[in-house]
């Protein structure tokens, strides 16, 4: 017993659809970058080296271990992680997008928090850090919009990406 051939149907074939290879893409230089992270960064360090000086506040010594782990997160979380979120939305030209990628990457600086300890009031610390990191970044990334490019390929010319703002 023999399989019987595939036949072939009526219907015509549509061609195939033309994507286009090159994308319109969001470039942040490296000023941008710094600015939209090192800047909030050291705000929040700066926060919490504020807070530790105001009396009562930091009776138990819970604010002053988080400054050095703040720099930790700064730089295993938030040097990878702001990189991932340009490259990944790069072709995105909203910048909402990007800010609230930014804010997400910040959300995730309060559990690092958990690195210093799990008992007392450590884990109840990760809202402390990681709402103000994330609001901090996601404002960051807002301010750098200035400092962004958008690389059309069809003019081979890269034009101010700011809002409404044009160089004609």
């Amino acid at each position: 017993m023999t399989t019987p051939a595939p036949e072939k149907t009526a219907r015509r074939r549509r061609p195939r659809q033309h994507r286009p290879t090159h994308r319109a893409r969001l470039r942040l230089g490296v000023t941008g970058w710094v600015v939209s992270w090192l800047l909030p960064t050291a705000v929040m360090g700066g926060l919490l080296l504020g807070l530790s000086f105001v009396p009562g506040l930091d009776d138990q010594g819970f604010l002053t271990p988080l400054i050095p782990l703040i720099g930790g997160a700064a730089v295993a979380v938030g040097i990878p992680g702001t990189l991932l979120v340009s490259w990944l939305y790069r072709h995105h030209l909203n910048p909402s997008v990007h800010v609230l990628g930014y804010a997400l990457v910040g959300l995730l600086y309060g559990p690092v928090v958990l690195l210093a300890g799990t008992g007392g009031l450590m884990p109840m610390l990760i809202p402390l850090v990681g709402f103000p990191a994330g609001v901090l970044l996601g404002v960051g990334r807002w301010a750098a919009q200035p400092l962004t490019t958008v690389e059309d390929p069809a003019d081979r010319t890269p034009t101010a990406a700011a809002e409404g703002r044009d160089d004609d």
